[in-house]
């Protein structure tokens, strides 16, 4: 789609550098952020660094920490009109959170720029309440094309993790502690996902232990719920 439009844009001499172009369509490059032309256009144009771990260094005050996507997983960034964004939150989303930050630390790991995330987020949550700490993409590593979240980088054990994104290549490293969910593109109002997923999680931090071997246990259940619609009790 991008390159369709820059080839018509070419076209018409709208612009004349390909450069010219990525940089006038920065926000919808950062929506696509696990694409091949992303990371081209950053390996190119600037340097990337991944900054130093461990991310936090403080204790956590609750016992699990669950790690969040943001693009397509909680929320779909959309551009109008090629230049206004709008956000559009999977449905369920306030209510997910507001349950499982009672049993998690809650934290939002993207590969998107800094200021995209936090525009995003701001959407979210502009009083703060829900997340404890945000990663971006210098947190991430870039392995062939993809910006990948080595969760051995924050600073949590990893039997304390859990991380939730509809990409699986985000977390290629740390599988067992993964929940791949499908992508959320803003138009299914019906979307049950984090719903669906709530009691689960829930159950995980009652339980306690390793969230690995739990997510194990579990992963029957949790395939069925979240490639379904269907509002769906844990009994």
């Amino acid at each position: 789609r991008l390159l369709l439009n820059y080839y018509l844009q070419l076209k018409t001499k709208k612009y004349e550098d390909l450069n010219i172009f990525f940089q006038k369509n920065i926000l919808q490059i950062e929506n696509e952020e696990g694409s091949l032309i992303a990371s081209l256009y950053l390996r190119n144009n600037s340097p990337f660094t991944s900054l130093p771990p461990p991310y936090i260094k403080t204790t956590n005050k609750k016992k699990y920490s669950l790690v969040l996507d943001l693009d397509e997983t909680l929320v779909n960034f959309k551009i109008k009109n090629g230049k206004e964004g709008y956000v559009r939150l999977r449905p369920f989303l306030f209510g997910f959170l507001e349950e499982v930050s009672q049993f998690y630390e809650l934290i939002i790991f993207s590969s998107a720029t800094e200021a995209y995330a936090n525009s995003v987020i701001e959407a979210i949550e502009h009083d703060k309440k829900y997340f404890d700490y945000v990663f971006y993409r210098q947190h991430t590593i870039i392995v062939g094309n993809d910006f990948v979240k080595d969760l051995t980088r924050i600073g949590r054990p990893l039997n304390s993790i859990i991380i939730i994104d509809n990409m699986p290549q985000n977390f290629r490293f740390q599988k067992e502690n993964g929940i791949c969910i499908k992508p959320f593109w803003g138009q299914d109002s019906n979307d049950k996902t984090l719903y669906n997923l709530m009691p689960i999680l829930i159950d995980i931090a009652k339980i306690g232990g390793d969230v690995r071997v739990s997510l194990s246990k579990y992963k029957e259940e949790i395939i069925g719920k979240i490639s379904s619609n269907i509002l769906k009790n844990k009994n």
